[in-house]
């Protein structure tokens, strides 16, 4: 039996290179999520936003040139209504978790080989810095009584364009809250 094997020369190599890597990194979000083992999750049917923190202009809003806080609160309402938990909305009730979340960037560098077609082999040539931002979402379910973060995700991601922030954080939001309540 032959097996079909894809030859790729000359310029082709490198522009399928290229649109490899770039493939890859558009598309990594990594979750991470822990939880407190001994905490009953079934008895959480109301949550609200942790007191205190959210006020206008918050650094934890904040983003690079833009903000993000309005993106996250609404994506994480929409996953939590969609999971059947209920926002507490009387006055002077306590829901059964706080959400609290936490949201920054940071430049990252790092080398970059080059690679290019040199006839019939792969050859390495040179390397470049690529910079890029890396952005982490935290987000903690926090029990009122004791005060103390319950469960945590957190996603962390390549900032790409400025015109699908939203888009990606409802995606980091849905990813994250898959694993809520742990099972």
């Amino acid at each position: 039996m032959q097996k079909n094997r894809i030859l790729i020369k000359g310029p082709y190599l490198l522009l399928f290179f290229y649109i490899a890597i770039g493939a890859a990194a558009c598309s990594t979000i990594t979750i991470k999520t822990d939880y407190e083992p001994a905490v009953d999750f079934s008895r959480f049917k109301t949550y609200d936003w942790i007191p205190g923190v959210r006020t206008p202009g918050n650094l934890q809003e904040v983003i690079g040139a833009g903000r993000v806080g309005p993106f996250v609160e609404a994506a994480v309402e929409k996953e939590l209504a969609r999971r059947g938990y209920q926002k507490e909305n009387r006055p002077g009730e306590k829901p059964d978790f706080f959400v609290s979340y936490r949201a920054q960037a940071k430049e990252i560098t790092e080398p970059n080989v080059i690679t290019y077609s040199c006839g019939e082999a792969i050859c390495s040539h040179g390397v470049e810095m690529q910079r890029y931002r890396e952005g982490t979402l935290v987000l903690d379910i926090i029990e009122p009584e004791s005060n103390r973060v319950v469960w945590r995700g957190t996603a962390v991601g390549v900032i790409g364009d400025p015109e699908k922030r939203k888009e990606a954080i409802e995606d980091a939001v849905a990813r994250l809250l898959r694993n809520f309540p742990p099972r």
